[in-house]
């Protein structure tokens, strides 16, 4: 049989538009087993500022010392104050008619959430930037070539990367370059590639 309950339970913790669990932290003496010696409470108390957080400054060092020092007073090992972190389900116990409010409270605040970024999309304005860039070749294409040519494209793109531009598309033409003789004697033609960018205006 499906257990209703588990699956609101579930969709109720997915969404995260209520708290489902509260945290609340319970300080316990724990006994470590080790025999209340100088040389144990002083490897307690470093681990104890190691757990904490802290430096082990001489100050420090000694606060923590005293610190296991009282906790175990009264006994024959070494004992220490520890923090421990206890998550409680708020909706264990929930009623079927609280859970379904809550439900519709879930509801309510992503339809919300959803109409805002409609809002933002349909307020939505656009700039956009064009580059021409002449015939990238790499090593393998050319005699003698270098990296230059690609390495000044990836500059161009995280010139407009930086600015905020996203590549939108690009496409590629050839172009004559009637003004340039060949050694044979005949014109030529370059490719070259145009690149659209595009980025979202601040308003």
């Amino acid at each position: 049989m499906v257990d209703v309950n588990q699956i609101m339970f579930d969709m109720i913790r997915k969404s995260g538009s209520v708290a489902t669990s509260s945290v609340n932290e319970i300080e316990e003496i724990v006994d470590t087993g080790l025999e209340k010696t100088e040389d144990n409470i002083q490897k307690v108390a470093m681990e104890y500022l190691d757990e904490k957080g802290y430096a082990r400054s001489v100050q420090n060092m000694d606060m923590a010392k005293k610190t296991v020092t009282e906790s175990s007073a009264y006994f024959d090992t070494v004992r220490v104050r520890k923090t421990r972190r206890m998550v409680d389900d708020m909706l264990q116990e929930a009623e079927p008619e609280e859970l379904e409010k809550l439900m519709d409270i879930c509801l309510l605040d992503n339809l919300m959430k959803v109409n805002e970024k409609l809002d933002k999309l349909s307020n939505r304005q656009m700039e956009y930037a064009v580059e021409v860039v002449d015939e990238i070749r790499m090593d393998s294409e050319k005699t003698g070539g270098s990296l230059v040519e690609f390495v000044s494209f990836q500059t161009l793109l995280n010139r407009y990367a930086a600015q905020g531009f996203r590549v939108l598309g690009f496409t590629t033409r050839e172009v004559g370059n009637h003004g340039k003789l060949m050694m044979a004697g005949f014109s030529s033609t370059q490719k070259q590639t145009i690149v659209v960018f595009e980025r979202e205006v601040t308003v």
